[in-house]
């Protein structure tokens, strides 16, 4: 039978994150820049033009204040309604309920996670004998889910601006890297003593796990091009030759998916140098945490030596994937793990449109994730261009599937084409779940997976393009 493709989603754990800098960036949000400066500067007045200015404030803020206490009494009023207290109630108790679940995702084991995921799946589908996707002209099975947990760089950029007396200095990928494939190796090895069948043995795994190594160049240097000195120096170029210097010699799909099948992660030894090429299947930008993917003045680059530096190993980067046949994803949404609010412009598609514009670089194999975000309809436009423009572009439909009635919309937005392009945009689109991330709207994996096969938007046979053929042209190069 065929494969399932997950290929966008993340395993983590809490220590991964970088939350503090997340929590202040919401502080940040919640008091624009613009109104601590106006703070800042009345009170360098004079104390007579002080008063004058709260008299001329006084009026509007009194306004504001009758409105809010106004608003207060609506809420009041509907709260006394049973039928709306019980919803709000029911709504507020229904978030809780996805926070918590998702707090205890990322608080257990890696390897215990895929496993309660294997358990979940199994007890739902097991007597369909696989994964279940329905359509008009019937249904399709799959045996076997594979997944790619898109590994994020956390390393922070900014740490000296915090006024905290102990700082989050560092997020090492390695910590990240090494529990993600000890969780790997834990769920080949454990599963057994928790998956049960009724049919008979244990079946073999149910997930197929190709990790992709997450780069941000802001942590690296060229050694070609040297341009900070900052304690310990990691060279880009040692990196990207020993996770992916063999792939250059993987001439067909069949080839590159055998090599990345291969690896037995039930023998890893949780160190971190045991790991090289074909342990990682491509890699993972994320430009909220501050991978710009296309360096330019007015990015806010301190000096011009840290631009052209940024530059070239963006340049080193692409270069690599295109010559060693790299697929890489990239966060193209305007949501997501934020840490400073410049990093929103890195994300837009736009930035990606000038990467491809380079006649170097349009074959790079690019997955801009998310689609655009479900609320920006403009990056939607955007992306969907650059899918039909080049070759080798793709986007993933991560995490919108929390919502039943998006693939309803989904269907609206191809339709706008005529027959001809809608078909060539279809085979651009690939299936993402963004588990475990997803948990703060969803309640549970199956779920998620279970509104895909289910829906009447898409027939079988372009769910099945989304969720296998693009995902192994995408993935294996088919």
């Amino acid at each position: 039978m065929p494969a399932f493709y997950d290929s966008h989603c993340h395993m983590m754990n809490l220590s991964h994150p970088n939350l503090t800098a997340m929590i202040n960036r919401t502080f940040n949000d919640a008091m624009p820049r613009v109104v601590i400066k106006l703070f800042k500067y009345l009170n360098e007045l004079p104390l007579v033009l002080k008063l004058l200015i709260w008299l001329l404030l006084f009026l509007p803020l009194l306004i504001i204040l009758t409105l809010a206490v106004l608003v207060g009494l609506v809420v009041l009023l509907l709260l006394i309604i049973p039928s709306t207290r019980s919803a709000l109630i029911g709504k507020y108790k229904e978030s809780m309920a996805n926070i918590m679940n998702l707090l205890a995702v990322m608080e257990t084991d890696i390897g215990d996670c895929m496993i309660q995921l294997e358990e979940e799946l199994r007890n739902k589908y097991e007597a369909e004998g696989g994964l279940t996707l329905y359509g008009e002209s019937g249904q399709k099975v799959y045996d076997k889910i594979v997944m790619t947990p898109l590994i994020m760089d956390f390393g922070l950029k900014n740490y000296q601006h915090s006024k905290s007396p102990y700082k989050v200095r560092w997020k090492p990928i390695v910590a990240q890297i090494e529990d993600l494939c000890l969780g790997i190796r834990d769920y080949n090895l454990y599963r057994s003593a928790y998956i049960k069948s009724a049919s008979g043995p244990v079946p073999p795994p149910l997930f197929e796990i190709h990790p992709f190594m997450g780069v941000n160049t802001w942590n690296y240097q060229l050694k070609t091009f040297p341009t900070r000195n900052e304690g310990y120096t990691s060279f880009l170029e040692d990196l990207l030759d020993k996770n992916f210097s063999e792939f250059k010699n993987d001439t067909t799909p069949e080839m590159r998916r055998y090599n990345l099948s291969r690896r037995d992660w039930s023998t890893f030894n949780g160190n971190i140098e045991s790991i090289g090429s074909h342990d990682f299947a491509g890699i993972k930008v994320y430009p909220p945490l501050g991978f710009n993917p296309w360096p330019e003045e007015g990015d806010g680059y301190s000096s011009s030596q840290d631009m052209q530096g940024e530059c070239e190993k963006v340049h080193y980067l692409y270069g690599f994937c295109i010559e060693h046949n790299i697929p890489l994803t990239a966060h193209c949404s305007d949501g997501g793990f934020l840490v400073d609010k410049k990093y929103r412009e890195f994300t837009n598609p736009t930035k990606w449109e000038k990467v491809l514009q380079q006649k170097q670089f349009e074959k790079l194999r690019l997955n801009l994730a998310h689609f655009g975000g479900v609320e920006r309809v403009d990056w939607r436009d955007k992306v969907a261009d650059l899918v039909l423009k080049y070759e080798n572009v793709y986007t993933d439909i991560s995490y919108q599937g929390v919502d039943q009635n998006i693939y309803g919309k989904l269907k609206l937005f191809f339709d706008r084409y005529d027959a001809s392009t809608r078909s060539r945009l279809l085979r651009k689109i690939i299936f993402g779940s963004d588990f475990m991330i997803n948990l703060q709207d969803i309640e549970t994996y199956g779920t998620y997976l279970q509104y895909f096969a289910d829906t009447k938007a898409f027939t079988l046979e372009e769910k099945d393009l989304l969720c296998h053929t693009n995902a192994m042209r995408y993935l294996f190069l088919a």
